[in-house]
Formats: structure tokens, C-alpha cells, sequence
């Protein structure tokens, strides 16, 4: 547009996910340059004043009470049936179904830890069995929805005082009449296959509402309107809400909530002050976001001789200590949940097809696959679907992966099948970063070892690379050491193997998914 010679009237925002606040961190200072060139540009009618920043605009969509409830008070009994005094800590959620939409019926058939009970990681092999014929290639992720733990919604419900309410049957309108919903903003819950139904407080918050979320300064800013302040102590609560509000005051909320990991669970008793209207719910607490997980199976492993679709992911319980409040654990929310799912049980799961975009043609070309920790998953699916491919176009090249964990004897994860898998162009470098009395050695450190033919694959053969797993150190780590090789075996100069290996990126050749 700007060639065709239109103009900006205000600077461009660009939003960053990786910044403490996500996007709304740059959002902020970006949205008041642009009320200025709005106003600017397009002045208020005499007479009519901009609404102040302390005002409730009541949002788009809220609650009411259904046309169908009963409205009775709480029966006590949670939805999984359990009795609220005889809740533990580690009760879990109901095993109903959730109604996501494009979403597929999994049964789940295999719940196993992979690792040893006294290993300091605990990692699931899942099996499900799809309801669906679907079909699904390398690097394909399954969205798992989580749930909340009863113990932790009624903690909730307590702090807010919805004890009368957290049973009755609620729904979700627009606040406004409207007669086509297709251009109204939509709806909070918008990725369910449908609003038009009832809901229960206790529902949306074991189900939809993420409550042990870390609260962002948003959300701080949204309990303002709510919080009394009639006498010191309310008063000093508003203040201090007012202080987490304040963008100009980032490291009080990084101090508060970010670092410690602090969740909007933990931090809403220390301001009584605050009550949320229930009928705002879903305008003020995070929605509750499904979690992706790499798929593990491929090839041959995708299919049971019934038909059905199999799907195996590999996932890590993420339950460690918290390393600043070392008496509070910080669980994931979704492998917590994961952690009690049983044999037998249904639940909905999205299929997505994920970002490497592999094709069967590519069984003409040699691999490098590297994925330390779980990032074997997807190479796993690789490593099975090449074989598939192979032996339908009766052509075979290299798979070689280069794995990393810390223990040779407690994660070094699908070792026996690498091994039967050995004779059918598969070669393993396995290197283990916690093998007592042994040194440290990492991905990086294999690929710099077999430099001879990481070189040999990459530039003679002209191989492709795959690269998954944690995005912190590791990816960076090892495509200095893919510069490091073409440097030492193709007489590159640095500058030499960063342009080829960002050509190998242009090309498709250099392919990477990282979380």
C-alpha cells in the first residue's frame, strides 16, 4: 500500500509472544500512540468526552442464569462424583468428554512412565485409539485439553463466594441484542463446538477457566474494578492491585507473580477485597489454552489391524520443586492431568498437522535427525514413516539420529526398537549428559564428533536436517556445531557455513520445532 502511495498516520506495532507480558506488553504503549493520531485525525463530536481509564466497560459476552436451572444451592458433590470433604490434593477431575470443536474421540489404552520411580523425571508413553480414520505425518502434534483438580476449583469458588452459585446452571449471551452472531466478536469459548448450552461455575472453572495460570498485568487491571475500598486494609488492596496494574511498574509484577511462578490460584487470597462477578468469569480469568504434544507413532505404528488410527505420544511430567519457595511444588497443568489419566478413558484431542512439512519424497534423501529428551518423539514418527515410504517405493537412505538424555539405564527412550531397527538404515548416536563418572556429552557434542559424516550427508549427499526438542541452548548449540563441521571438512569460513546452512533453510532442507 505504501508503493501505491498511502501513508501511515501512526507507527506499525509489532506484538512479541517472548516478552514477560506476551504481546500486550508492546501493546500498551503502542495502543496510546494510537488513541493520539486517532483523535487527531478524527476529533470527538462537541460535547462528548473520552471515557476515563477507572471506567467498568462491561464486555461482549457474560453469564446469566439459564431459563432451565433450578438455582438451587450447591449440592456439595463436585462433578466427579467425590464428596468436597473427602477431596485430597491429588483427586481428579471427572473423565467427561469435552465438546471440542474438530476435535476426534481418543481411548486411551496405554498410560506407562518409561522412566524408573527413583529417576528425577517422570515420562509417559500414551497409546490412544482414535475414534476417527485419520491420517497424520512426521512432526504432526496432538492438542491435549486440560483439566483443573476439584481440590484447587472449590479453593476457588471459597475465595470468591460463589459457594450458592457454583451448581447453578449458567449461560453464556452477548451483552447486547444482536441479530447475526456471524458479525458479533466471539464468543470466550469459541474453540467448543458450541456456546449455545449450559454451564455450571464449577464446570467452567474445572474445564475452561485456566486458574493456575500466572496472571499477567491484565488481569490485575481487570480486578481493579472490583476491589472495595471502603476501609485500610481495602484500601491498601486496591493500591496494591493498582501497583501490578501499572506497566511502569513491570518488575513488581515479575517480583510478585513471574518469577516466583506464582498462580492467579495462590494470589487471589492474599486480596479478600476482591470479588469477581460471576456473570464476568470468563471476561477476567484466562481461558484455558489445549497443549500440543508431538505425536511419537508413524508409519506402520499408525495404524491397528482393526483400521482404527493409533496415536503415541511421549510426555513429560512436568513436577519439579520450585526452586525459590522450595516447599511448593509447580506442576503443569496439563501433565498433571495427564499424570492420572487411566486405561480406559475418553477424552478429545485435536490432530494438527505441526511445521515440518515432510513429504514422501523425501525418502530419496539422507537425514540428520536430532532430538534430545522427548524432541525424539517426532523423530521417532519420522524414522517409521521413512521406513513406510521406503519399502512402498522400494528406496532406502540414511536415517541417522543423533539422541541425547542423561541416562544411559533410565531415559535413553525406544532403545530396543533402535536396535531391531538397525539393519534397515537407522544408525543411533546416543550421548547421555548424567552418566556418573563419565564426562557430559550433549547432541552437539555427536554431531562435532562425526563430523566425517554429518559433512558427508550435508553436503555430498545433500542431506536434510530435523531438529526438535527444547528451545533454549540446544538448537543454537547444535548448528554451531553443523558450522563447526562444514568449517573443518568443507574449508569454510564462518561466514561460508552460516550462508549454507541459512540456504539449507530456504531450501527445506534445515527444518526446526522447538518449545
Amino acid at each position: 500500500m505504501l508503493q501505491l502511495g498511502a501513508q501511515l498516520f501512526c507507527p506499525r506495532g509489532e506484538g512479541n509472544e517472548q516478552h514477560p507480558e506476551g504481546h500486550n506488553g508492546e501493546f500498551r504503549a503502542w495502543i496510546v500512540d494510537l488513541k493520539q493520531e486517532l483523535l487527531q485525525h478524527f476529533p470527538l463530536p462537541e460535547g462528548q468526552d473520552i471515557i476515563a481509564e477507572d471506567v467498568f466497560l462491561e464486555p461482549k459476552w457474560c453469564l446469566r442464569i439459564s431459563p432451565d436451572s433450578t438455582n438451587g444451592s450447591s449440592n456439595n458433590t463436585p462433578a466427579n462424583g467425590v464428596s468436597q470433604e473427602t477431596l485430597t490434593l491429588d483427586t481428579p477431575p471427572a473423565n467427561d468428554i469435552l465438546p471440542i470443536a474438530d476435535s476426534v474421540i481418543a481411548d486411551l489404552t496405554v498410560n506407562t512412565r518409561l522412566t524408573p520411580s527413583d529417576h528425577g523425571q517422570d515420562v509417559r508413553l500414551l497409546d490412544f485409539t482414535l475414534s476417527s480414520n485419520i491420517d497424520y505425518g512426521p512432526g504432526a502434534v496432538a492438542v491435549v485439553y486440560p483439566k483443573n483438580f476439584p481440590k484447587d476449583v472449590n479453593q476457588f469458588i471459597e475465595c470468591m463466594g460463589w459457594q450458592s452459585m457454583a451448581d447453578t446452571l449458567l449461560e453464556l449471551v452477548p451483552t447486547t441484542d444482536v441479530s447475526d452472531l456471524a458479525t458479533y466478536p466471539p464468543s470466550p469459548l469459541r474453540y467448543l463446538e458450541s456456546t449455545k448450552r449450559a454451564f455450571t461455575i464449577r464446570e467452567l472453572l474445572t474445564n475452561y477457566l485456566d486458574i493456575v495460570s500466572i496472571p499477567r498485568r491484565t488481569f490485575f487491571a481487570s480486578l481493579a474494578y472490583f476491589t472495595k475500598e471502603g476501609n485500610e486494609e481495602e484500601s491498601y488492596q486496591k493500591e496494591r492491585v493498582l501497583e501490578l496494574a501499572n506497566p511502569e511498574l513491570i518488575d513488581e509484577l515479575w517480583d510478585y507473580t513471574t518469577r516466583p511462578r506464582r498462580t492467579i490460584l495462590e494470589i487471589m487470597p492474599e486480596f479478600p477485597s476482591v470479588k469477581i462477578p460471576w456473570q464476568y468469569a470468563l471476561n477476567i480469568i484466562p481461558v484455558m489454552r489445549g497443549r500440543q504434544f508431538s505425536i511419537a507413532s508413524g508409519g506402520s505404528l499408525k495404524h491397528l489391524e482393526n483400521g482404527n488410527t493409533r496415536v503415541q505420544l511421549l510426555v513429560a511430567i512436568a513436577n519439579p520443586p520450585n526452586p525459590i519457595i522450595k516447599l511448593r511444588k509447580r506442576y503443569g497443568v496439563c501433565t498433571r492431568y495427564i499424570a492420572t489419566l487411566q486405561a480406559g478413558q475418553q477424552l478429545s484431542l485435536t490432530i494438527q498437522p505441526g511445521y515440518l512439512n515432510v513429504s514422501p519424497d523425501e525418502v530419496n534423501s539422507p537425514v540428520l535427525l536430532i532430538g534430545p529428551g522427548t524432541g525424539v518423539a517426532p523423530m521417532r514418527s519420522m524414522i517409521y514413516e521413512r521406513l513406510e515410504w521406503a519399502r512402498r517405493s522400494n528406496s532406502r537412505k540414511p536415517s541417522l539420529l543423533f539422541f541425547g538424555c542423561r541416562n544411559e539405564t533410565a531415559d535413553y527412550f525406544f532403545r530396543d526398537e533402535w536396535q531391531n531397527l538397525a539393519d534397515q538404515s537407522l544408525t543411533v548416536f546416543p550421548g547421555f549428559s548424567r552418566d556418573q563418572d563419565k564426562p557430559r556429552i550433549y547432541v552437539q557434542d555427536l554431531v562435532r564428533k562425526e563430523a566425517s559424516l554429518v559433512y558427508k550427508t550435508l553436503k555430498q549427499d545433500q542431506g536434510k536436517v530435523y531438529i526438535c526438542g527444547s528451545s533454549g541452548n540446544m538448537p543454537k548449540g547444535v548448528r554451531e556445531a553443523l558450522a563447526d563441521v562444514l568449517k573443518e571438512h568443507g574449508q569454510m569460513t564462518a561466514g561460508e557455513a552460516s550462508e549454507y546452512l541459512d540456504q539449507m533453510e530456504r531450501d527445506g532442507r534445515y527444518k526446526q520445532e522447538t518449545w
